[in-house]
């Protein structure tokens, strides 16, 4: 395996330095022979469009709903379950366990295994349990809010840079991904679809502090919330021209981005948040991480794993859980990959950045068993489909058909209890 780790890094390792090396290159730093990505259309979308694009967003996730409850009636697995109990497996099972019971009452085994669970979900489900008496439907529509919030953030963020017909495209790709049906399930996918397209679509419009307070929420969702704090810096010193500046004009582009890095940094606050939950319940502030070896969790690096999703995919012992798992899994890091190398020339670094951070960060597990739920939230990628599919109606029909026919597949096994989770 070490030749496999050497080369597979070389080739990842590779395309991050070409990124960053692009980067520096917007921002001053005089590279030969690196070309510039286009700059923006700028487009302002109205409060109207706002308004229709959370509007479908909301309806999508009724008609998703519908979906499951026929496919599950089909495939004979409703029984005397109600549509809302269908969406209470896997993650959603605990959930809402920790929405009823807390994070110091669901206990397993002696120990606070759930603290792995990030909190903000669990808060908003009791928070909505308020006035919605079931907490499998509060947990359901806490996630079907926040997916049509997310999706108006991010049509802004497309807009902004692309234009309408991107904007809806990115849209539809995100909704249509195969695994995107956890958007409306009792899952954080929804919430952190939210808070990172809001995350950086303040960024992109350079509010660094509103982009801050979006940074603690999603860093109270997900670990890699952490990672708009990477976003905004590449955008503000991006933004700020650091590196072309002569003395004078470096010394007062320092000082505005001196300015605004404790709005940059304001994620890290959710983070330690969460840290403070981790020592009240467990009298340990870093619980989680012990925690995590219950799950078979932890970093790997990205190399060794998909090592051993190679080894998986050809030679798992279980061929059903080989091809729907294994299978998926080396897929999607593939086509993702080959999308980031070949959009690193026509987009900002901020996003190019971001993307890659999202698909190292996702593939660097000690066992990865989600891919396709994680990589829902990696939403560049959807900017890089939305652009490449722009303006041409053939390649929009057979990515569609494709989506479509995978997500019903993947969306009957996720109903009749195979390993999509």
């Amino acid at each position: 395996m070490g030749l496999w780790n050497i080369a597979v890094s070389g080739v990842i390792l590779a395309l991050g330095t070409v990124l960053v090396f692009r980067w520096l290159a917007v921002c001053g730093v005089p590279f030969k022979r690196i070309s510039l990505p286009p700059a923006g259309t700028r487009v302002a979308v109205s409060p109207g469009e706002c308004a229709k694009v959370f509007g479908g967003a909301l309806l999508f996730r009724v008609l998703v709903f519908g979906l499951a409850a026929a496919l599950a009636t089909a495939l004979g697995v409703m029984g005397a379950r109600n549509p809302v109990t269908l969406w209470e497996r896997w993650d959603g099972l605990h959930y809402v366990r920790l929405a009823e019971l807390g994070y110091g009452g669901y206990v397993e085994d002696g120990q606070h295994l759930f603290l792995v669970f990030f909190p903000l979900y669990v808060w908003l489900i009791r928070l909505l349990g308020l006035v919605v008496p079931n907490t499998a439907a509060a947990g359901l529509a806490v996630s079907w809010l926040c997916y049509a919030g997310g999706c108006v953030y991010l049509y802004c963020l497309a807009a902004l840079d692309y234009g309408r017909e991107t904007a809806v495209k990115a849209i539809w790709f995100l909704s249509i991904f195969p695994y995107s049906f956890f958007f409306g399930g009792i899952m954080t996918e929804g919430l952190f679809l939210l808070t990172t397209a809001a995350g950086l679509y303040a960024i992109r419009r350079h509010r660094w502090w509103e982009a801050g307070v979006w940074g603690i929420l999603a860093a109270l969702t997900r670990m890699h919330g952490l990672l708009l704090i990477g976003a905004a810096l590449a955008e503000l010193v991006q933004e700020a021209k650091l590196f072309s500046q002569r003395r004078e004009g470096l010394r007062a582009a320092g000082k505005r981005i001196l300015r605004c890095l404790p709005a940059v940094f304001l994620p890290v606050l959710g983070t330690a948040i969460y840290f403070v939950l981790n020592w009240r319940i467990d009298d340990n502030p870093f619980a989680f991480t012990v925690h995590q070896r219950h799950w078979s969790q932890g970093f790997c690096w990205i190399s060794k794993t998909l090592g051993y999703i190679v080894k998986n995919t050809l030679s798992y012992p279980n061929k059903v859980v080989q091809l729907e798992l294994w299978l998926p899994t080396l897929l999607l890091f593939i086509l993702f990959f080959a999308g980031l190398w070949s959009a690193e020339r026509k987009h900002r670094s901020m996003y190019t950045l971001y993307a890659f951070a999202c698909l190292f960060l996702d593939y660097s597990l000690s066992w990865l068993l989600s891919a396709g739920r994680y990589l829902s939230c990696a939403l560049p990628f959807f900017l890089f489909l939305g652009v490449w599919a722009r303006g041409k109606p053939k390649r929009t029909a057979a990515v569609s058909i494709g989506m479509l026919a995978l997500s019903v597949v993947i969306l009957s096994r996720f109903l009749s209890g195979g390993q999509i989770m």
